[in-house]
């Protein structure tokens, strides 16, 4: 049986395939990295232009609530209901969730102002509840339940 043995030659051939094969690897692992932030970055555009977007649907629900409230008192069709003040709608909200001492969802908070506040009108409790959460102030979990951050 007849061995081969390395020459000075073939090692270093043996080398030099190694640094590259090593090369070769660090410059996928570099690209794969700077695909996985270039992922990140784009979710978080996405993220800011859906919270912006959520923002404005928000707003909107909010004006067509009002113009609601106010036709239907010009056609007669519901008597004024007492209106909550800036921002007392979402005072109320976190004080029904403070005061729970865990999460709720929009509908319990609704109950739980309606218990303190009865013929407070109540529409806009899941938007000002969507507004606090995506400005930080409110955390809302996969369950749909909301809570101090």
């Amino acid at each position: 049986m007849r061995r081969c043995r390395a020459t000075p030659n073939s090692a270093q051939k043996q080398q030099s395939e190694k640094e590259i094969q090593v090369s070769s690897l660090e410059e996928r692992l570099r690209r794969i990295a700077e695909e996985k932030q270039r992922i990140a970055d784009e979710e978080a555009a996405m993220r800011d232009e859906a919270l912006a977007e959520l923002e404005k649907v928000v707003e909107e629900i909010e004006t067509l609530e009002k113009r609601k409230e106010q036709l239907e008192i010009f056609l007669g069709l519901e008597e004024g209901p007492q209106r909550a003040g800036h921002g007392q709608i979402l005072q109320l909200c976190v004080r029904a969730i403070t005061e729970s001492g865990g999460g709720l969802t929009s509908g319990e908070v609704k109950e739980a102002i309606e218990k303190v506040m009865p013929g407070m009108k109540l529409s806009s409790v899941p938007a000002s509840l969507s507004r606090a959460a995506s400005m930080g102030r409110l955390r809302r979990d996969e369950f749909g339940r909301y809570f101090l951050s």
